[in-house]
């Protein structure tokens, strides 16, 4: 039985819903950053930004886990290389997410109060990718168990369109702040200006990075 589990192992999906929820945990941590910007309570930023740090290395220890679990195993039913560069792109969404700690946390920037409800709104749109990502990695393990067939894989197909489709409202939502504060530009310092263009690209790459992972798994899936 020892020589067969190094042989086949255990599934990894199992695991890589464990990195899925971790990375998830970090874009949580979005909304609380954003609302702790918007009351100017820069303490409290600072206090998101270290938890965001950790849960981004918590994220961090899980993928090299995982990784090198995967160097033992030869039979799955994914590529070792493939699972990694999930792996790694999942990974980007953490990165991207700790991005937009760090940039709060270089400026004690004032958002204007007309600019609130927009940016708002996308914060909460790009958490939406996030969420429906999850739902694919909450899946995976199954289907993968099924060697990826069934009605449960058009489900998970179907999700992967629906982050795609979430992901194009995000970047609906980003353009229209990103037209909103330039819109007032006669109005705040460009200092302000450009922290601002940094939110929104920090977030828009956030978006872009759980769309990037769905999509890889749709050839992987379907072959």
């Amino acid at each position: 039985m020892g020589v067969l589990n190094k042989f086949f192992g255990a599934s990894p999906f199992s695991q890589l819903h464990e990195h899925s929820k971790k990375v998830h945990e970090c874009v949580k941590l979005m909304r609380p950053l954003t609302d702790a910007l918007l009351a100017e309570d820069y303490d409290k930023i600072e206090e998101l930004h270290n938890l965001m740090s950790k849960t981004e290395h918590e994220a961090d220890q899980i993928k090299n886990k995982i990784r090198s679990n995967l160097t033992e195993l030869y039979f799955l039913s994914v590529g070792q290389n493939e699972l990694s560069r999930f792996l790694g792109y999942q990974d980007d969404i953490a990165d991207a997410a700790e991005d937009f700690a760090v940039v709060l946390l270089l400026r004690k920037t004032k958002v204007p109060e007309k600019l609130r409800f927009d940016f708002l709104a996308f914060v909460d749109q790009v958490m939406m990718v996030s969420e429906h990502l999850l739902m694919i990695a909450e899946k995976l393990a199954g289907i993968a168990g099924s060697a990826f067939t069934g009605h449960e894989v058009d489900h998970v197909l179907e999700v992967i369109d629906q982050v795609s489709e979430e992901e194009w409202k995000a970047d609906r939502l980003g353009r229209k702040f990103a037209r909103h504060f330039y819109s007032l530009e006669s109005e705040m310092d460009p200092i302000t200006i450009m922290f601002l263009d940094k939110y929104c690209k920090t977030l828009g790459r956030v978006a872009n990075n759980a769309e990037k992972t769905a999509k890889y798994l749709k050839p992987i899936i379907r072959k």
